[in-house]
Protein backbone atom coordinates (compact mmCIF):
# COMPACT_ATOMS: atom_id res chain seq x y z
CA UNK A 1 0.00 0.00 0.00
CA UNK A 2 1.05 3.54 -0.90
CA UNK A 3 1.06 5.79 2.33
CA UNK A 4 -0.21 9.10 1.33
CA UNK A 5 1.54 11.78 3.55
CA UNK A 6 0.12 15.62 3.37
CA UNK A 7 2.17 16.02 0.14
CA UNK A 8 0.55 13.71 -1.65
CA UNK A 9 -2.67 14.45 -0.40
CA UNK A 10 -2.39 17.98 -1.49
CA UNK A 11 -0.71 17.07 -4.52
CA UNK A 12 -3.75 14.96 -5.89
CA UNK A 13 -6.29 15.83 -3.75
CA UNK A 14 -8.83 17.28 -7.05
CA UNK A 15 -8.72 13.39 -7.51
CA UNK A 16 -8.97 11.98 -4.36
CA UNK A 17 -12.48 13.99 -3.70
CA UNK A 18 -14.06 12.30 -6.81
CA UNK A 19 -16.01 9.37 -5.69
CA UNK A 20 -15.01 7.37 -8.30
CA UNK A 21 -11.66 7.68 -7.47
CA UNK A 22 -11.51 8.30 -3.68
CA UNK A 23 -8.36 7.11 -1.71
CA UNK A 24 -8.23 3.56 -2.44
CA UNK A 25 -8.76 4.66 -6.52
CA UNK A 26 -5.80 7.26 -6.03
CA UNK A 27 -3.75 4.18 -4.57
CA UNK A 28 -4.65 1.93 -7.51
CA UNK A 29 -3.42 4.28 -9.53
CA UNK A 30 -0.49 4.78 -8.02
CA UNK A 31 0.95 1.40 -7.58
CA UNK A 32 0.18 0.78 -11.50
CA UNK A 33 2.79 0.37 -13.87
CA UNK A 34 2.26 1.50 -17.70
CA UNK A 35 4.68 1.22 -20.89
CA UNK A 36 4.30 3.48 -23.91
CA UNK A 37 5.53 2.74 -27.13
CA UNK A 38 6.12 6.12 -29.07
CA UNK A 39 7.23 9.38 -27.59
CA UNK A 40 5.58 11.51 -30.65
CA UNK A 41 2.48 13.73 -30.10
CA UNK A 42 0.63 10.74 -28.50
CA UNK A 43 2.96 9.37 -26.15
CA UNK A 44 4.16 12.91 -24.80
CA UNK A 45 0.89 14.20 -24.01
CA UNK A 46 -0.44 10.93 -22.55
CA UNK A 47 2.90 10.11 -20.68
CA UNK A 48 2.52 14.00 -19.48
CA UNK A 49 -1.38 13.37 -17.85
CA UNK A 50 -0.67 9.98 -16.27
CA UNK A 51 2.24 11.33 -14.42
CA UNK A 52 0.19 14.53 -13.28
CA UNK A 53 -2.51 11.69 -12.41
CA UNK A 54 0.10 9.97 -9.79
CA UNK A 55 0.57 6.17 -12.05
CA UNK A 56 3.76 4.85 -10.32
CA UNK A 57 5.94 3.67 -12.96
CA UNK A 58 5.98 4.64 -16.54
CA UNK A 59 8.72 2.75 -18.75
CA UNK A 60 8.91 5.06 -22.51
CA UNK A 61 10.15 3.04 -25.65
CA UNK A 62 11.33 5.27 -28.71
CA UNK A 63 14.45 5.07 -31.00
CA UNK A 64 14.02 8.23 -32.67
CA UNK A 65 15.60 11.98 -31.77
CA UNK A 66 13.71 15.14 -31.71
CA UNK A 67 13.46 17.60 -34.57
CA UNK A 68 12.20 20.66 -35.70
CA UNK A 69 8.68 19.55 -36.94
CA UNK A 70 7.97 17.30 -33.68
CA UNK A 71 7.98 20.70 -32.08
CA UNK A 72 4.56 21.64 -33.00
CA UNK A 73 2.37 18.72 -31.27
CA UNK A 74 5.03 17.44 -28.65
CA UNK A 75 4.55 19.86 -26.22
CA UNK A 76 6.87 18.77 -23.54
CA UNK A 77 10.30 19.27 -26.37
CA UNK A 78 11.90 22.71 -26.67
CA UNK A 79 14.18 24.00 -29.61
CA UNK A 80 17.02 22.80 -27.44
CA UNK A 81 16.64 19.55 -27.20
CA UNK A 82 16.45 19.18 -30.84
CA UNK A 83 19.03 16.38 -32.10
CA UNK A 84 18.60 14.97 -28.04
CA UNK A 85 16.94 10.90 -27.73
CA UNK A 86 12.91 11.66 -27.53
CA UNK A 87 12.74 9.03 -24.39
CA UNK A 88 15.51 9.91 -23.01
CA UNK A 89 14.28 14.12 -22.78
CA UNK A 90 10.35 13.48 -22.18
CA UNK A 91 11.48 11.12 -19.22
CA UNK A 92 13.61 14.04 -18.19
CA UNK A 93 10.79 16.33 -18.07
CA UNK A 94 8.48 13.83 -16.90
CA UNK A 95 10.30 13.74 -13.32
CA UNK A 96 9.97 17.01 -13.15
CA UNK A 97 6.27 17.08 -13.51
CA UNK A 98 5.99 14.64 -10.78
CA UNK A 99 8.45 12.99 -8.85
CA UNK A 100 6.75 10.18 -7.53
CA UNK A 101 6.35 8.40 -10.46
CA UNK A 102 9.57 6.89 -11.19
CA UNK A 103 9.99 7.16 -14.75
CA UNK A 104 12.37 4.79 -16.96
CA UNK A 105 13.17 5.38 -20.96
CA UNK A 106 14.51 2.63 -23.59
CA UNK A 107 16.29 3.97 -26.48
CA UNK A 108 15.44 1.43 -28.67
CA UNK A 109 12.62 0.19 -31.42
CA UNK A 110 10.06 -2.21 -29.97
CA UNK A 111 10.45 -5.58 -32.14
CA UNK A 112 9.95 -9.25 -31.96
CA UNK A 113 12.92 -9.98 -30.55
CA UNK A 114 12.96 -7.66 -27.30
CA UNK A 115 8.81 -7.27 -26.83
CA UNK A 116 9.01 -10.03 -24.16
CA UNK A 117 11.78 -8.80 -22.41
CA UNK A 118 10.76 -5.05 -22.23
CA UNK A 119 6.71 -5.65 -21.22
CA UNK A 120 6.22 -8.52 -19.54
CA UNK A 121 5.95 -6.97 -15.98
CA UNK A 122 3.78 -3.89 -17.13
CA UNK A 123 0.43 -4.49 -16.54
CA UNK A 124 -1.11 -2.05 -19.52
CA UNK A 125 0.84 -1.16 -22.64
CA UNK A 126 -0.19 2.42 -24.81
CA UNK A 127 0.52 2.29 -28.74
CA UNK A 128 1.37 5.29 -29.26
CA UNK A 129 3.40 4.75 -32.69
CA UNK A 130 2.51 5.73 -35.63
CA UNK A 131 3.05 2.28 -37.79
CA UNK A 132 0.88 -0.85 -38.09
CA UNK A 133 3.88 -2.84 -37.72
CA UNK A 134 4.35 -1.80 -34.23
CA UNK A 135 -0.02 -2.11 -33.69
CA UNK A 136 -0.25 -5.71 -34.58
CA UNK A 137 3.17 -6.56 -32.75
CA UNK A 138 1.62 -5.35 -29.52
CA UNK A 139 -1.69 -6.60 -29.87
CA UNK A 140 -0.25 -10.23 -30.33
CA UNK A 141 1.76 -10.14 -27.29
CA UNK A 142 -0.60 -8.58 -25.08
CA UNK A 143 -3.02 -11.28 -25.57
CA UNK A 144 -0.44 -14.45 -25.34
CA UNK A 145 0.49 -12.39 -22.32
CA UNK A 146 -3.02 -11.30 -21.12
CA UNK A 147 -1.88 -7.56 -20.91
CA UNK A 148 -4.34 -4.95 -21.39
CA UNK A 149 -3.95 -2.35 -24.31
CA UNK A 150 -5.06 1.12 -25.34
CA UNK A 151 -3.90 2.03 -29.13
CA UNK A 152 -4.72 5.97 -30.79
CA UNK A 153 -4.35 6.72 -34.45
CA UNK A 154 -4.60 10.50 -35.98
CA UNK A 155 -4.92 11.66 -38.96
CA UNK A 156 -5.18 15.28 -40.40
CA UNK A 157 -8.40 16.62 -38.17
CA UNK A 158 -9.47 12.98 -36.59
CA UNK A 159 -8.76 11.09 -34.02
CA UNK A 160 -9.54 7.29 -32.76
CA UNK A 161 -8.57 5.37 -29.66
CA UNK A 162 -9.60 2.10 -28.31
CA UNK A 163 -8.87 -0.19 -25.45
CA UNK A 164 -8.21 -3.64 -25.57
CA UNK A 165 -8.30 -6.79 -23.35
CA UNK A 166 -9.49 -9.49 -25.71
CA UNK A 167 -8.49 -12.30 -23.56
CA UNK A 168 -10.92 -11.76 -20.98
CA UNK A 169 -13.92 -12.66 -22.30
CA UNK A 170 -15.38 -14.44 -25.64
CA UNK A 171 -16.75 -11.30 -26.94
CA UNK A 172 -13.69 -8.85 -26.68
CA UNK A 173 -12.62 -8.12 -30.02
CA UNK A 174 -8.67 -7.50 -30.61
CA UNK A 175 -7.02 -4.92 -32.58
CA UNK A 176 -6.58 -6.96 -35.86
CA UNK A 177 -10.54 -8.09 -35.79
CA UNK A 178 -11.35 -4.18 -36.40
CA UNK A 179 -8.22 -3.27 -38.48
CA UNK A 180 -7.68 -6.21 -40.12
CA UNK A 181 -3.70 -6.86 -41.26
CA UNK A 182 -4.26 -7.74 -44.85
CA UNK A 183 -6.35 -4.27 -45.35
CA UNK A 184 -3.28 -1.71 -43.88
CA UNK A 185 0.06 -3.09 -45.92
CA UNK A 186 0.11 0.62 -47.52
CA UNK A 187 -1.04 2.79 -44.88
CA UNK A 188 0.73 5.98 -44.45
CA UNK A 189 2.12 7.21 -41.16
CA UNK A 190 0.64 10.65 -39.67
CA UNK A 191 3.82 12.31 -40.48
CA UNK A 192 3.27 11.77 -44.03
CA UNK A 193 -0.64 11.91 -43.90
CA UNK A 194 -0.45 15.57 -41.57
CA UNK A 195 -1.70 16.28 -38.33
CA UNK A 196 -3.16 19.05 -36.74
CA UNK A 197 -1.19 20.36 -33.69
CA UNK A 198 -3.93 20.12 -30.74
CA UNK A 199 -5.38 16.94 -32.45
CA UNK A 200 -2.31 15.06 -31.41
CA UNK A 201 -2.72 16.44 -28.21
CA UNK A 202 -6.41 15.24 -27.27
CA UNK A 203 -5.23 12.05 -28.48
CA UNK A 204 -2.84 10.97 -26.08
CA UNK A 205 -5.20 12.98 -23.38
CA UNK A 206 -7.79 10.25 -24.49
CA UNK A 207 -5.33 7.35 -24.35
CA UNK A 208 -4.44 8.71 -20.93
CA UNK A 209 -8.39 8.73 -19.75
CA UNK A 210 -9.11 5.48 -21.60
CA UNK A 211 -6.09 4.05 -19.33
CA UNK A 212 -6.99 5.62 -15.99
CA UNK A 213 -10.47 4.26 -16.65
CA UNK A 214 -9.06 1.06 -16.97
CA UNK A 215 -7.55 1.22 -13.42
CA UNK A 216 -10.19 2.50 -11.99
CA UNK A 217 -12.51 -0.47 -13.42
CA UNK A 218 -14.96 2.10 -14.91
CA UNK A 219 -17.15 -0.10 -16.94
CA UNK A 220 -16.23 -3.50 -19.23
CA UNK A 221 -17.77 -2.09 -21.91
CA UNK A 222 -14.43 0.02 -22.44
CA UNK A 223 -13.20 -2.87 -23.89
CA UNK A 224 -16.30 -3.32 -26.64
CA UNK A 225 -15.89 0.77 -28.44
CA UNK A 226 -14.06 2.47 -30.32
CA UNK A 227 -13.98 6.33 -30.07
CA UNK A 228 -13.91 8.73 -32.86
CA UNK A 229 -13.53 12.14 -32.83
CA UNK A 230 -13.56 14.65 -35.83
CA UNK A 231 -12.45 18.10 -34.72
CA UNK A 232 -13.06 19.76 -37.94
CA UNK A 233 -16.53 19.11 -37.58
CA UNK A 234 -16.45 18.25 -34.00
CA UNK A 235 -18.22 15.57 -34.34
CA UNK A 236 -17.17 12.67 -31.32
CA UNK A 237 -18.84 8.81 -31.94
CA UNK A 238 -18.86 5.93 -30.00
CA UNK A 239 -18.74 2.75 -32.01
CA UNK A 240 -19.50 -0.67 -30.78
CA UNK A 241 -16.86 -3.32 -31.92
CA UNK A 242 -17.34 -6.98 -31.82
CA UNK A 243 -15.14 -9.93 -32.19
CA UNK A 244 -14.71 -11.59 -35.40
CA UNK A 245 -14.91 -14.72 -35.42
CA UNK A 246 -12.80 -15.98 -38.43
CA UNK A 247 -9.64 -13.51 -36.18
CA UNK A 248 -6.65 -15.68 -36.27
CA UNK A 249 -5.04 -13.58 -33.86
CA UNK A 250 -8.03 -14.04 -30.99
CA UNK A 251 -10.08 -16.98 -31.64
Amino acid sequence: MVKFDDKILERFSRQIIIDKVGIEGQQKIMKSSILIVGCGGLGSSAAQYLVMSGIGQITLVDNDEINLSNLNRQTLFLEKDLGKKKAISLAKKLKKINPFTKVNHLHLRLSKKNINKLTNKFEILLDCSDNFETKYLLNKFCIKRKKKFVSAALQNFDVQAHAFCAWENSTNPCYECIFPQKLNTNSLSCDEMGILASVAGFGGILQAILTLDIILKSDKDIFKEMILFDSFKRNFTKIKTKKNKNCLICN
